[in-house]
């Protein structure tokens, strides 16, 4: 079996892998000369780190390649109609990265509603004044998509004494969540939440999702926080959302577009705080990846049902 990474393989890798399957080839880019899109005609397997490191649709035209494999949770930059109609199976990490970005989530919230960037911003100047800061304990956090990332946010909100509401495509019970509401009432758990905790994948449904009209429903005492893919939100929107204090601030770790733009309003607002897309950014997660592949590489050689299979046509 023949293995392509989209950097070099460490180690640890390989020693994961061969304790699950023995008959390997590592490639990587460079291997025998190859550039990595070369060597996609070759492999068997691609390990991709993040976003689609190799033109989806050129992955498409492989004759080889079985299973892709990415190491974070969102596919989106793979929804291709070449790649989705192709019969390679794509596999993600999904909830490897659920509690680390779950803790990011709440360390985003809690940094806005405890005037952490105002009070750094004090500490610099050696200027001393207090600060009015929200309590947790019985407000209401509305969380949009209740999968691994969504259902550990919760449990850290059930944690500060929180009221916690969902949304989710059926609105079935959810653990840490008292009420759980479809896709059709997002204007509900809207309306309701003091804090909107936003992990939704991107797909052709939730694109923009979140436009000034649903930032308008929101209590103008609000905060918005988005560890889930950037362009849910429409960001110029959000961004009139809070010059206009339709919301009080926001949390943001990902954006439509990455790195965010130097003339992005964004940088300079007091009420927002921002992360360049490091929610999920831990070594560990690689070790917790790799161990996903390996075990699917053992179940693909006997033909058994792999984990973490992507459906092609939802897009998660």
């Amino acid at each position: 079996m023949r293995l392509l990474g989209t950097r070099p393989w460490e180690d640890f890798q390989k020693e994961a892998i061969l304790r699950q399957v023995g008959d390997v080839v590592f490639l990587e880019p460079g291997s025998g000369g190859k550039s990595l899109e070369r060597l996609v005609f070759e492999a068997d397997v691609l390990f991709n780190y993040g976003p689609a490191q190799v033109d989806p649709v050129l992955l498409s035209r492989s004759p080889t390649l079985k299973l892709v494999h990415v190491t974070a949770t969102g596919v989106d930059s793979f929804m291709v109609p070449e790649f989705q109609m192709s019969p390679i199976i794509l596999t993600n990490s999904r909830g490897v990265h659920a509690k680390v970005v779950a803790d990011h989530a709440m360390a985003l919230l809690l940094a806005l509603t405890h005037a952490l960037k105002r009070a750094s911003k004090n500490q610099e100047q050696k200027k001393w004044e207090r600060m009015d800061i929200c309590e947790l304990e019985g407000k209401t956090a509305g969380l949009l998509g209740l999968g691994s990332i969504g259902l550990e946010i919760a449990r850290r909100c059930k944690a500060f004494s929180m009221k916690v509401i969902g949304l989710r495509r059926e609105a079935a019970p959810a653990e840490n969540v008292d009420e759980v509401f479809p896709t059709s009432q997002l204007a509900e758990v809207l309306r309701r939440s003091d804090f909107v905790l936003c992990s939704l994948p991107l797909t052709a449904e939730t694109r923009h999702l979140l436009t000034f009209r649903e930032f308008s429903a929101m209590k103008e005492t609000a905060y918005f926080i988005n560890v889930g893919r950037g362009p849910v939100v429409k960001e110029e929107d959000l961004v009139r959302a809070l010059q206009e204090g339709r919301i009080r601030g926001a949390g943001l770790d990902v954006f439509e577009v990455e790195p965010l733009p130097q003339e992005s309003p964004l940088w300079h607002m007091e009420n927002v705080v921002i992360t360049p897309h490091i929610a999920g950014v831990h070594r560990e997660n690689i070790q917790k990846s790799t161990d996903i592949l390996a075990e699917n590489l053992r179940r693909l050689a006997r033909g058994e049902p792999l984990l973490n299979v992507v459906d092609k046509t939802r897009g998660y």
